[in-house]
């Protein structure tokens, strides 16, 4: 890829990727499905290579994966963008790329997490169609079991009009801060309606 895609953490611990327009879709899984966190890389991986040999669909936060012979097929559950074929000589030189950052960056001090930082479970479970035409792995992040769905929705509200909230108009994608829990998402640009939201595993 060479200095195709560029990655950074900024000031609030959130991983920044910065990306050639015909690469946003990727940019966008990569900061909503993949979390900036070796543990959940290394498990996501496994599944995404169990669905490559399986021939399954990967479900993520907010997109969909499907593995076509030689392609990735990128598509957006909330139809932020059009469906995204890359070939998969891109796509896991990306993955193995990201991978590399967090293990160069895993000792940066200000990366440590705060005092009572939340406890946000990432889950990968098994699940299919209801047709059953064909089976999918899913794997999402999860507010702290604890959350009442009062606290899930001043968590949203809080990021999404937060100082540190962040916009994407060309994929939809957002993230902002709430107690030191960052929440990512997507958005209608059209109507600045949120679609939804979720946490993200800091490193």
């Amino acid at each position: 890829m060479g200095d195709s895609i560029g990655l950074a953490f900024d000031d609030h611990r959130r991983l920044r990727i910065m990306a050639p327009e015909e690469l946003l879709p990727l940019a966008a899984w990569l900061y909503t499905d993949v979390q900036p966190n070796l543990s959940m890389l290394d498990q996501l991986g496994a599944t995404l290579q169990r669905c490559h040999a399986e021939e399954r669909t990967l479900v993520g936060n907010g997109c969909m994966i499907d593995f076509v012979n030689d392609l990735v097929v990128l598509e957006s559950r909330y139809s932020r963008w059009s469906r995204k074929v890359l070939p998969q000589s891109v796509f896991w030189p990306v993955l193995n790329g990201l991978k590399s950052f967090l293990e160069a960056t895993a000792g940066q001090p200000g990366l440590d997490r705060p005092e009572g930082y939340p406890l946000a479970p990432v889950r990968h479970f098994e699940d299919s169609a209801e047709d059953m035409s064909k089976p999918f792995f899913v794997t999402h992040t999860y507010f702290p079991a604890d959350w009442t769905a009062d606290d899930v929705r001043a968590a949203g509200q809080g990021a999404w009009t937060s100082p540190t909230a962040l916009r994407d108009e060309t994929t939809g994608l957002w993230s902002g801060m709430w107690r030191d829990l960052e929440l990512a998402g997507y958005f209608e640009p059209s109507t600045g309606e949120v679609q939804t939201y979720f946490p993200v595993i800091a490193p």
